[in-house]
């Protein structure tokens, strides 16, 4: 009989087991699913704007400069969400504790530093903070004004060390800087121009020469999509402008291939960017406030609101503080089918 008992338990806990396999397939399928629609965690990482040492207009315009450059080498890791600049310029942060900038920006990193030049040298002092406020790294650096490149240089390969990011990712961040000479607004184009007059040498003028070239290519890409609202205009002038645009937007891809604004301006304002090929530019250009909205509007159209979703969190996450992506986030978390949204 006791052969038969164990039969009989077996066949018992077989028909128990049974539904709760069914329970774990269901359960592992829907969350599968969430998977594919929600996005990765990561660390947030807000590059505050470096300070002035001094009160020289130069100094602060190119202070603002490293600060959009550091922060657009760090946006093309995957591994981190890095705050918009709108945002992590916000004047709203101002006289805040750095505590207190980084719960607004809901940062568990904040890179802030210094930068002050005389002589015609930089001097740059940086620190690295969790979002606690504890300090976890602080370097200073020194450099000729003429070799900012290779000064860039020094505090990525520094700062790469202090961040959760991936070590093969270090080559490609070098060679931003090694093939984008030019600055990354035209303030600090302007800086270099006051400082080559000053006697700077012939080697300075040149590089002045070659930056103010080379960043007003895109910088006239971005007035033409930007300031002069394409879309706006009679329809007979749209196809001059956007040509114009479009040219020099090839021009300064020629000049810096791997500048991300480069790509995005031409997606977000052209019919290239699709649902078949979005994911493969979120990829590329993983901090990007705008192509997650526009990701997440060809998704919302397609009726996928459930990614639509989670593209526009991203988005708020990106840029908490904006006030643009804060409506658009709320008409994509809200929308209904058929709903215009009425953001600018």
């Amino acid at each position: 009989m006791r052969p038969q008992r164990i039969d009989i338990s077996y066949d018992n806990r077989r028909i128990a087991v049974t539904p709760l396999l069914c329970i774990v397939t269901v359960l592992v399928a829907l969350f599968g699913c969430q998977d594919r629609s929600a996005l990765p965690e990561r660390p947030t990482v807000a590059v505050l704007p470096i300070e002035a040492a001094d009160t020289r207009e130069e100094t602060k315009d190119l202070a603002d400069h490293l600060t959009k450059r550091f922060r657009n080498i760090l946006s093309t890791r995957p591994e981190i969400r890095v705050t918009e600049s709108g945002s992590a310029m916000d004047p709203a942060l101002a006289g805040l504790q750095l505590v207190g900038k980084a719960q607004a920006l809901d940062a568990d990193y904040l890179l802030a530093g210094t930068l002050g030049q005389g002589e015609g040298r930089l001097k740059l002092a940086l620190r690295l903070l969790e979002g606690s406020g504890e300090e976890i790294w602080e370097q200073g650096f020194e450099s000729p004004l003429i070799y900012q490149a290779q000064l860039q240089e020094w505090i990525i390969e520094a700062l790469w060390q202090q961040l959760p990011l991936d070590p093969q990712g270090l080559e490609g961040a070098m060679g931003f800087v090694a093939n984008c000479h030019y600055p990354d607004d035209a303030m600090a184009i302007l800086t270099l121009a006051r400082t080559g007059r000053r006697g700077g040498g012939p080697a300075s003028l040149a590089m002045v020469a070659t930056a103010d070239i080379e960043a007003g290519l895109l910088h006239l890409a971005q007035s033409h999509f930007y300031f002069g609202q394409i879309d706006a205009l009679p329809p007979p002038q749209q196809p001059v402008v956007e040509k114009l645009a479009l040219r020099s937007l090839g021009r300064a891809a020629e000049s810096c291939p791997q500048h991300p604004d480069v790509e995005l301006l031409r997606l977000i304002h052209t019919n290239e960017l699709d649902i078949n090929n979005a994911e493969d530019y979120l990829d590329r250009h993983p901090n990007s406030v705008d192509l997650y909205l526009a990701v997440a509007d060809l998704h919302a159209a397609a009726g996928s609101h459930r990614r639509a979703r989670a593209l526009a969190r991203e988005a708020s996450l990106l840029d908490p503080l904006g006030e643009a992506t804060r409506c658009r986030t709320r008409a994509l978390l809200e929308s209904s089918v058929g709903k215009e949204s009425d953001c600018p």
